[in-house]
């Protein structure tokens, strides 16, 4: 899809990309290579591991790279290109218009091999080695016993062993177990130990190296071990098809061991495991290849589930210790001090940012000059500070001009004159401090903006819903609901000076009316706005707020997109303690009179206009809403009988409602102290 992007923010796009190609040997070739067949190509020259394709090629120049990566095998040979479905091979199902160049290669085997077919024989097969893998699987008790066999045994790529291990092993005789000892049944695997002097003094010992292992290894384990004719040991392992040669340790000291198929439960005690060799590393690289898959429904199956087990544990991350981690870079040791005017708080806070001994760091001093001048952000607990940023978030999201949109859903606009004054920059700062230094959070950014935030303008998707001046959003809906020519053409008139902004010098037709019009709403709402979008993104890397947003973007989402639940009167009423006179007291009567009160004060605040609940919060805390992990310290709730209006210390989040005997007196002495109370010093 076609993106806009502001000058100098452009990024490379890749061009080419490396693909697995596999050769097939034959005509005949009908199912995807696994293990023995896949290594047996591997070693004829038959897989690229990694070949390069560009994304402009056309099928023609795939083809010839192909073709000229495996010369001279494929000399005078017509190729054909399939993919794996399963375990077959099939021709990918291309439609008359489609041709298989570099960019439809890269989608359509985004997590396959390509599998390339030969009109003739190009490799034949070699005779299998007789211990292949496919046999090994299938050896039972009776098979071993041939296996051993001076004459006949031949094991992968082992070196020859002398004939004399192997007529020592097999003239080995299992004596009769005692009655401690588990006994022996025709699917419990036997593995014969026997000391290297009592065979051949003079043999060299067997290499580590020489290990050669079947589909499934199992820890050997000694305990308690029934001896043989010749001092050996017999040892139980897990179930598994093997057989193996290599050094062990047994009772007697170090022995070569040898060992056949199917064994039953494992014993006890662990025995020392040996260092890993070459051919034992190649070993297990063609044990996990049997578990692989070239079938992309399988790929994109294992792809969510690491995804789902990386988000189960970023999940718990809680934000409580994400507001933890960004809160623990305040340093209280300093501080940097805000005189603000509350008829205008962004001027005030500008000019002590843009001093040079500013730092988002520091701890927040607020002075309210038009109130009583004393400043009281030295010594209180967050009161002025909460309602310094209150203040200031609502004049960054609806007054400086920064912001457009619905209230609870806003998105980044273009003002020059706040480019110009760092405004954007500004904003994200203090959203980051408000988050840090116990403020309220931002939450109003829309659900695209925090998409934007998280993943970059690049990889989000715009619709045009998502436009919000009115005559934009319909020039463009009136391209996408042309049904003729005609009526196409007078729908891109409309919007010939979008069209023009944005330097769309496509013919939009009716083809691509769709792609055009969405291409045209993601340059309006993000390209257009890329260079404050980047001032903005930059001041919220302030306190490490944006890596908490971008590594944990599920719990971060709360502190700057709404929740839908609105406040509630069960909301306000749970954050209080409430603190009572001594029960049964004449005091605790009316007090919980009171609080009887105090609750329909609540409930009528919910639904009516008179006094909000935010009106309420605003009144003892300094916020219009409830923080992300509450407020510290917890709100209490109090009695007074010496005034007949509330009075709140926002500096310990403590409100002290009075005492009334009537429900109408009491509403109305708290609807007028609310709404006359607009700073600290007059509750």
């Amino acid at each position: 899809m076609l993106r806009f992007q502001a000058l100098g923010s452009l990024r490379p796009v890749a061009q080419s990309f490396t693909k697995e190609v596999i050769l097939l040997p034959d005509h005949t070739s009908t199912h995807v290579p696994r293990r023995a067949k896949k290594a047996w190509l591997f070693e004829n020259g038959h897989i690229k591991s990694a070949l390069e394709f560009g994304c402009d090629w056309d099928a023609d120049k795939v083809m010839q790279t192909i073709t000229s990566a495996f010369q001279p095998v494929v000399e005078g040979c017509r190729l054909q290109i399939l993919m794996s479905c399963h375990n077959k091979l099939v021709e990918p199902s291309l439609t008359s218009k489609q041709t298989l160049g570099g960019d439809l290669l890269k989608k359509l085997f985004h997590q396959k091999s390509i599998y390339v077919r030969p009109d003739k024989v190009i490799l034949s097969e070699e005779k299998e080695s007789s211990c292949s893998d496919e046999d090994s699987s299938n050896t039972n008790k009776n098979d071993f016993k041939e296996t051993l066999d001076p004459d006949k045994c031949v094991i992968g790529s082992v070196p020859d062993i002398s004939k004399e291990v192997v007529s020592a092993i097999s003239t080995v005789e299992v004596q009769c177990l005692s009655s401690n000892t588990p006994s022996i049944s025709g699917g419990d695997e036997v593995i014969w130990c026997i000391d290297t002097k009592d065979i051949c003094t003079n043999a060299p010992p067997i290499s580590a190296d020489n290990l050669t292992m079947s589909s499934v290894a199992a820890a050997i384990t000694i305990d308690e071990t029934p001896t043989l004719s010749s001092g050996t040991s017999v040892i139980s392992s897990g179930y598994t098809n093997i057989f193996s040669i290599g050094p062990t340790i047994s009772g007697t000291g170090h022995t070569p061991c040898f060992s056949a198929s199917n064994t039953s439960e494992a014993s006890h005690s662990p025995t020392q495991t040996n260092a890993p060799s070459t051919t034992y590393s190649t070993y297990l690289d063609l044990f996990e290849e049997e578990y692989l898959s070239d079938d992309a429904d399988l790929q994109e199956a294992i792809s969510r589930s690491l995804e789902s087990s990386t988000n189960e544990s970023d999940s718990r991350m809680t934000l409580e210790r994400i507001m933890e981690q960004i809160g623990s870079r305040v340093n209280n040791d300093s501080i940097v001090r805000f005189n603000i005017i509350r008829r205008n708080v962004w001027d005030g806070t500008s000019r002590a940012m843009g001093r040079s001994n500013f730092s988002p760091e520091k701890k927040v001093d607020v002075k309210f000059t038009d109130d009583y001048g004393t400043s009281e952000g030295a010594v209180d607990n967050g009161g002025p500070t909460r309602e310094f940023f209150r203040l200031c978030l609502h004049e960054i999201k609806d007054k400086i001009g920064i912001f457009e949109g619905p209230s609870n859903a806003k998105v980044l606009t273009c003002n020059s004159k706040a480019m110009k004054d760092n405004a954007y920059f500004y904003a994200g700062q203090i959203m980051a401090m408000s988050i840090a230094h116990g403020g309220q959070s931002p939450c109003f950014l829309s659900e695209l903006m925090y998409e934007c935030l998280q993943k970059g303008p690049d990889n989000v998707k715009v619709k045009t819903e998502d436009i919000t001046d009115e005559e934009t959003k319909s020039q463009l809906q009136s391209i996408l609901q042309a049904q003729t020519d005609s009526q196409l053409q007078d729908a891109v008139e409309q919007a010939a000076s979008l069209i023009s902004l944005a330097g769309h010098n496509v013919r939009i037709t009716l083809e691509n009316k769709q792609e055009t019009a969405l291409d045209l709403a993601h340059w309006y709402v993000l390209q257009r706005t890329r260079a404050p979008f980047e001032r903005f993104r930059d001041g919220l890397t302030s306190l490490g707020v944006l890596d908490a947003l971008q590594n944990y973007p599920v719990q971060s989402k709360c502190l700057f997109v709404k929740a839908e639940k609105a406040l509630t009167a069960n909301d306000v009423e749970n954050l209080f303690q409430i603190i009572h006179s001594e029960r049964g007291s004449n005091a605790f009567q009316a007090e919980c009179r009171t609080l009887a009160f105090w609750q329909d004060y609540l409930q009528d605040a919910e639904i009516e206009n008179n006094v909000s609940l935010e009106d309420v919060l605003v009144f003892f805390t300094g916020c219009d809403s409830i923080p992300a992990l509450g407020f510290s310290p917890k709100p209490r709730l109090e009695f007074i009988t010496c005034s007949r209006f509330p009075v709140a210390n926002t500096c310990e989040n403590i409100l002290r409602i009075p005492v009334h005997a009537v429900y109408t007196a009491f509403r109305s002495d708290m609807d007028f102290a609310i709404r006359n109370s607009p700073g600290f010093g007059r509750a």
